[in-house]
């Protein structure tokens, strides 16, 4: 009997042995199999937040001519090539003229003959000889040989062809020795440093589109150089067919940098919010017309807070509600978590 008792007792304390055992076990066990999330973050700040209009331009010139002739003749001299900058008034190119040369000589002669007989009867109605008819005829006549030789002096000066305006000689079409006639397209002359941009804006933006606004440009044929242009000239109607309606955008271009058919993207900046909380734009979760974030509490856990949004930058978004500057937010892996996970913040870009 005593021998039985004693192997009971051995029995019930190798049970509780195994069932501490088991126990341990299923803890170690359960720690092995904790789930550990790496993911990276980045702490909300204070920041400015920048609200635009997104849309793309061709640059133009807005002083672009044709030069053309006020005279025909033979092309003597060509004095502006293709890429010379011209000041308004220079000379591009000469006609001959000689006969606007032998015009105004006649022109001249006939003026200041007619011009000495008015002068010179002046004198004789004093005197009785001649009558006041006779004076105002000779000074109708003075008057119209005037118009003449006025007319032939601007005749000759038709036969030089002169720059409109400040700009760069961007085509010539003639030669020299060609025979042209009046009217006769002979040079494209534009100003570089009247760049413009017209956008189409969309009717829903009318109320928001002013004069003055700063308008960014970027451009990938410039290796993403980016100028600030401003809104000069919004206009009054809305074309019905694609309902928008168009802005003009003045470009500094005063170091000639640009040039006239430039593709650009363009953002027109139409309001700004200084000092406030702004976000890494990779933390936000869009659900339905919700929008939210895991900010990391402690060491190793997550809560997901619900964010209002305010205006969208290419890298970052406002918060009007939800978190404040400071917090660190998940950027990368948000996707796997839950509420319950337990993460481990890395920076990929330090291990590189």
């Amino acid at each position: 009997m005593k021998k039985y008792i004693i192997v009971m007792l051995l029995l019930i304390l190798s049970a509780c042995n195994q069932s501490k055992e088991s126990k341990s076990d299923k803890k170690d066990n359960k720690e092995e199999n904790k789930v550990i999330i790496n993911v990276e973050a980045a702490t909300s700040y204070i920041g400015n937040s920048i609200a635009t209009f997104k849309s793309t331009a061709i640059l133009e010139a807005d002083r672009a001519a044709t030069v053309t002739t006020k005279t025909s003749g033979i092309i003597l001299d060509i004095i502006a090539e293709e890429g010379d900058v011209v000041n308004q008034g220079d000379v591009l190119l000469v006609l001959e003229s000689d006969e606007q040369v032998l015009s105004l000589n006649s022109a001249k002669a006939n003026y200041e003959k007619s011009l000495n007989n008015y002068e010179r009867a002046q004198q004789l109605i004093s005197k009785g000889l001649i009558n006041k008819e006779q004076l105002d005829n000779l000074k109708y006549e003075t008057q119209s040989l005037k118009s003449a030789l006025d007319q032939a002096r601007m005749n000759l000066t038709f036969t030089q062809v002169k720059a409109p305006f400040d700009g760069i000689v961007v085509k010539r079409h003639v030669k020299i020795g060609n025979l042209i006639q009046n009217a006769t397209a002979v040079y494209e002359v534009v100003d570089f440093e009247s760049l413009q941009a017209k956008i189409s804006v969309p009717e829903h933006q009318w109320s928001i589109m002013k004069t003055g606004l700063d308008v960014q440009f970027s451009f990938d044929a410039l290796s993403g150089k980016t100028i600030v242009g401003k809104i000069v000239r919004v206009s009054p109607v809305v074309n019905a067919g694609s309902g928008t309606f168009q802005v003009t955008v003045s470009v500094d271009n005063s170091d000639l940098s640009l040039r006239p058919g430039l593709f650009a993207k363009a953002d027109i900046v139409f309001d700004q919010r200084d000092d406030v909380v702004m976000v890494d734009k990779n933390a936000i979760i869009r659900e339905d017309d919700l929008s939210y974030v895991y900010v990391i509490e402690g060491e190793s856990a997550v809560k997901k807070v619900e964010v209002k949004l305010g205006y969208e930058m290419p890298d970052s978004f406002e918060i009007t509600s939800g978190i404040q500057a400071g917090q660190q937010v998940v950027t990368t892996g948000k996707n796997n978590l839950t509420p319950d996970v337990e993460i481990n913040v890395v920076n990929y870009d330090q291990n590189l």
